[in-house]
């Protein structure tokens, strides 16, 4: 079965802008916590944009607004085929809003939940693309903290990220500044004195908080440790063990029981070739230092076609283009074309809302 994605953008509602920047809105693409999703044209661009706005409701709260000018800020960062391509963004906007390709065909869940588990090539294409979006991602410096199914578009060209909302820089480079801080707090704790106020640092109190979805973060997201690129090594790895076997690697249960599976337990990883299995047994290690980086990881996917395709290893360190080549031999059963625009309303008198006057 080959992956399609929505035959027609859903209708706007009466509080949806019909244009943003200049760009007509021609119908909703899905709504989330933060906002809206809307496919829109622009003059002398082939296809749709896609187009996020902060819902009315939010746009009056500045910690809504600062995360939402975070987000467009990483997204600039990365240029990676494997990543929705940032167009620009108004943060100052009265609804802020950001522009990037619009990416048609089904999410990686939407798609397996419907038709079934990933096979060969295809299974092989998504861990390589994903793989490459991870690298392009942490060489700009950012954590991407969000790599699940469900942020994951299957695109006629191979597979894309989305959704940097919880995305965060790469601020520490030192790795065991936070077990210094934490043995000093013990310290200051056991002399029955306060914790000065440098050891409260805003930043490691943001990186250890627990955004994202129960089951879907790393064991040291859940042990309120530093959250860094490791972590979305781990998610690659869960992510297509999801694909392989078709279902969560520690499966669905209460957000508690699920924090302890994925800190204590070993994930499902049914279905995978030998090759994909050793790499996301190692990228789903419980101790971070034991993963490979997302290079690494890119490296290893590329080894596994070359050994079994009998197809000549890239010269040097793999790029873009080789992951290019990589999918298009291999990423075949995608058959995507952009939805048609939303079914246009009825006005009084029968006259459709946007038709031409004669």
């Amino acid at each position: 079965m080959k992956a399609r994605g929505i035959r027609r953008l859903a209708p706007l509602e009466d509080d949806d802008p019909r244009s943003v920047g200049g760009h007509r809105i021609r119908g909703r693409v899905g709504a989330g916590g933060m906002g809206t999703v809307y496919a829109a044209e622009s003059p002398g661009v082939s296809g749709y944009l896609a187009v996020k706005v902060v819902h009315a409701a939010q746009a009056d709260d500045r910690r809504f607004r600062e995360r939402f000018a975070h987000e467009a800020r990483l997204l600039a960062r990365v240029n990676s085929p494997s990543v929705a391509r940032f167009v620009r963004a108004d943060v100052e906007a009265e609804r802020p809003w950001i522009i990037t390709e619009y990416v048609p065909g089904p999410t990686l869940r939407r798609h397996v939940e419907r038709f079934g588990r990933l096979r060969g090539g295809m299974l092989l294409g998504l861990a390589a693309g994903t793989a490459e979006a991870l690298r392009a991602v942490h060489d700009a410096g950012v954590v991407h903290r969000d790599l699940k199914p469900s942020n994951v578009v299957l695109s006629a060209r191979g597979p894309k990220i989305l959704d940097f909302g919880i995305a965060h820089p790469v601020e520490d480079p030192d790795p065991t500044k936070w077990i210094r801080l934490r043995r000093m707090r013990r310290a200051y704790r056991d002399l029955h004195l306060p914790s000065p106020e440098a050891l409260s640092d805003e930043r490691i109190a943001h990186r250890v908080d627990k955004l994202g979805t129960p089951g879907w973060m790393s064991p040291e997201q859940y042990g309120r440790q530093p959250t860094t690129q490791k972590a979305d090594v781990f998610l690659w790895g869960a992510t297509v063990a999801f694909a392989a076997a078709a279902h969560d690697p520690f499966g669905h249960a209460h957000p508690k029981e699920m924090a302890r599976r994925v800190m204590f337990e070993e994930p499902d990883l049914d279905h995978l070739p030998p090759g994909l299995e050793r790499l996301v047994t190692a990228a789903m290690a419980k101790d971070p230092d034991e993963r490979p980086e997302a290079g690494e990881l890119l490296r290893a996917c590329l080894g596994l076609e070359n050994r079994d395709g009998g197809v000549r290893p890239p010269e040097g360190d793999p790029g873009p283009a080789s992951v290019r080549s990589l999918l298009a031999r291999r990423w075949t059963e995608v058959a995507v074309r952009p939805p048609l625009p939303a079914r246009a309303g009825r006005w009084p008198f029968g006259r459709e809302e946007g038709a031409e006057e004669g």
